[in-house]
């Protein structure tokens, strides 16, 4: 008998050229992209079942600015003196963190002295960026923090059918 009569008798030899036929067939797909919308779904089927967080009361507090905000400071955007004032008040409940998700790229006057005091003498607060990219301009951090540590970036990933399901852990 020949060789290949051999091992189309033997079931480890057809285990293992189904295997590879199948385990070929689902990376091209996948290469390919068919598979996306059936992942996607799954993860988003996973994420619904996942039990309720139960526990104590987050320690996050979020301040927004919403429109009767706008409409009380006469105008969009909040000065450099506004954004300032906000800040000094949260720093005195000395919180861990504060981040500004406010782009700050050129000054608002009045008050940009006093933004750029604020800025610099409190290690807790975070200021946004955006990166950008080919299609987008990026907007740089504030230039008294430029280079530091305490910039972030509010980037985030668009998925198929304009779902957001996941956030960028870093950039670069």
């Amino acid at each position: 008998m020949n060789l290949i009569s051999k091992l189309s008798r033997s079931p480890l030899a057809t285990s293992l050229l189904v295997s590879t036929i199948v385990f070929l067939g689902i990376v091209g797909l996948r290469i390919t992209g068919s598979l996306e919308s059936l992942e996607l779904s799954a993860y988003d089927l996973y994420i619904r079942l996942q039990p309720e967080a139960s526990g104590p009361s987050s320690p996050i507090v979020l301040i927004e600015i919403n429109e009767s905000d706008i409409q009380n400071q006469a105008g969009w955007p909040l000065t450099d003196a506004t954004v300032a004032k906000v800040l000094e008040i949260l720093t005195h409940y000395h919180p861990r963190a504060i981040g500004l998700d406010l782009y700050r790229d050129t000054p608002v006057p009045p008050g940009s002295k006093e933004l750029e005091v604020i800025l610099t003498k409190n290690h807790n607060i975070i200021t946004a960026m955006k990166f950008g990219g080919a299609e987008k301009i990026g907007i740089p951090p504030p230039p008294v923090l430029k280079d530091t540590n305490r910039v972030g970036f509010n980037d985030i990933i668009v998925d198929p059918g304009g779902i957001v399901r996941r956030g960028l852990l870093f950039f670069g």
